[in-house]
C-alpha cells in the first residue's frame, strides 16, 4: 500500500504468518486470509462489500423467529449466533441484537468472535463490525483472534507471541487505526486478554502490562476489568467486598469506573440515597478512594446525561481531588456518547471544577496525553 515503510510491510506480514501458522496449526482452512487486505485506511465505506451481508427484505420471517428465540437467551449466545448468520446475515443479527438490546454492548461480543471464526480476517471482521454496540462486536473479534494465537496450553497465555502481535494491531493495523485511538484498541484488547485469561485477574493484568506506556497499559486495564465484571459481578456481589476486584490490583479506577456501575444500580434497586454511595467512598483511602469516585461519577453519567440526576448532587461536597475525579468520571464517556449534551452539564459548575468538566469534555475517552497519577495504585 502507498506511503508504507519497508518495515511497516515487514510487520505486517509478519503478523499475518504469526496468525496463519496458528491458524493452520488448529484446524483452520490454510487460505483464508489472516492479515488485513481491506485497502488503504480512509477507503470510503461504500467500496466494501460485507461478505456476511444479507439482503433483510427476503428474510423478515426468519429475522423475527431469531429476536424471539434471542430473547430468552442467557449469556451464551454464540451456539444462537451461529445457526442464524448464513439465514440473515451479520446484519440482521446486529439489528436483532439492538431490537432486545438498545444500548448492546457485551451482547456483541458473541457476535464478533462468531464473524472472526468465518472469516479468519481481522480488517475484514472490523469493518463488518463497524464498530457496532459501542465497539462491542470489536471486542468480540479480539477476544476470538487473541484465543487462536496466544493460548498455547488451557488457562495460559504465550505472551512473547502476544506482546508483538497487539503492538502490531493497535499502532499498524490500518483498519484498527482508521477506526479506533490506540487507546481505544489497547481497551478492547484488555477484554480479549481477561477472557483469554479464563477471567484470571492477575495474568490479565500481568498481559496489559506488557505495553510500552503507563496509558496504553491503564486502557488495557480499563478494558480487562470491564470484561470481568460484566461476567463475574452477580457472583462477587455475594461474596466479595463492595469494590472487589478494584482493592487488589494496580489499577483500582481502571476497575471501579466499571465496577461502581453494578453496585450503582444495586444502591438505587434497594432504594438506598446516593449519598449513602458517597459515603461508601469516603471510608475508603487512597487511590482506591479516588478509583471509587471515579466510578461514581461514570456510574452516574446515563442519569446525568437523561437529567434525571445533578451533576453536583453526585460530585460536589467532596474533597477537592475526589470532586476531580468524578467529574471526570463522568464527562469524558459523556463528551464521547452525548457531547452537546456535556458541555450543557459543564455550565452546572463554577471555577475549577468547570475547567476540569470542559477539559474532560475536550478530551474524551482513551486521551493519550491524560494523567493518570491520581488513578494508580503504584
Amino acid at each position: 500500500m502507498s506511503g508504507r515503510t519497508p518495515a511497516f510491510a515487514w510487520i505486517q506480514v509478519s503478523f499475518a504468518a504469526l496468525l496463519l501458522a496458528c491458524a493452520s496449526s488448529q484446524g483452520f482452512a490454510a487460505e483464508l486470509p489472516v492479515a488485513e487486505e481491506m485497502g488503504a485506511a480512509g477507503e470510503a465505506p461504500g467500496a466494501f462489500e460485507n461478505p456476511l451481508f444479507v439482503d433483510s427484505r427476503g428474510v423478515q420471517t426468519q429475522r423475527a423467529k431469531f429476536i424471539q428465540e434471542l430473547r430468552p437467551t442467557g449469556r451464551d449466545k454464540r451456539t444462537l449466533f451461529e445457526k442464524y448468520l448464513p439465514v440473515i446475515g451479520s446484519n440482521g443479527i446486529v439489528d436483532g441484537i439492538k431490537a432486545v438490546w438498545p444500548k448492546c454492548h457485551s451482547e456483541a461480543h458473541d457476535l464478533g468472535k462468531v464473524i472472526f471464526a468465518r472469516v479468519r480476517d481481522i480488517g475484514k471482521s472490523l469493518r463488518i463490525c463497524a464498530d457496532e454496540c459501542n465497539s462491542g462486536c470489536m471486542h468480540g473479534v479480539l477476544m476470538e483472534a487473541f484465543t487462536s494465537i496466544g493460548k498455547a496450553a488451557p488457562h495460559h497465555m504465550d505472551l512473547a507471541v502476544l506482546r508483538p502481535a497487539i503492538k502490531d494491531l493497535c499502532r499498524l493495523n490500518p483498519v484498527m487505526t482508521a477506526s479506533y485511538s490506540p487507546g481505544d484498541c489497547a481497551h478492547g484488547v484488555g477484554h480479549a486478554l481477561m477472557y483469554l485469561a479464563s477471567y484470571d485477574v492477575p495474568a490479565a493484568i500481568t498481559a496489559c502490562a506488557g505495553n510500552e506506556n503507563t496509558a496504553m497499559e491503564y486502557y488495557c486495564a480499563t478494558g480487562a476489568y470491564m470484561e470481568y465484571v460484566t461476567e463475574r459481578d452477580p457472583q462477587d456481589a455475594t461474596t466479595k467486598s463492595f469494590l472487589y476486584p478494584c482493592d487488589t490490583a494496580i489499577y483500582p479506577a481502571a476497575c471501579a469506573r466499571y465496577k461502581m456501575v453494578h453496585v450503582v444500580r444495586r444502591h438505587y434497586e434497594a432504594g438506598k440515597a446516593t449519598d449513602a454511595l458517597k459515603q461508601q467512598c469516603a471510608a475508603l483511602r487512597g487511590p482506591l478512594r479516588r478509583g471509587c469516585f471515579h466510578g461514581l461519577g461514570n456510574a452516574h453519567m446515563p442519569l446525568i446525561a437523561a437529567k434525571k440526576i445533578g451533576i453536583r448532587q453526585v460530585c460536589l461536597n467532596l474533597g477537592e481531588i475526589e470532586e476531580f475525579v468524578c467529574i471526570d468520571g463522568a464527562m469524558e464517556r459523556m463528551a464521547k456518547f452525548h457531547e452537546p449534551r456535556a458541555r450543557e452539564v459543564c455550565q452546572e459548575l463554577t471555577g475549577e471544577n468547570k475547567a476540569a468538566c470542559l477539559a474532560a469534555v475536550a478530551n474524551k475517552m482513551y486521551n493519550m496525553n491524560k494523567d493518570l497519577s491520581l488513578y494508580l495504585a503504584r
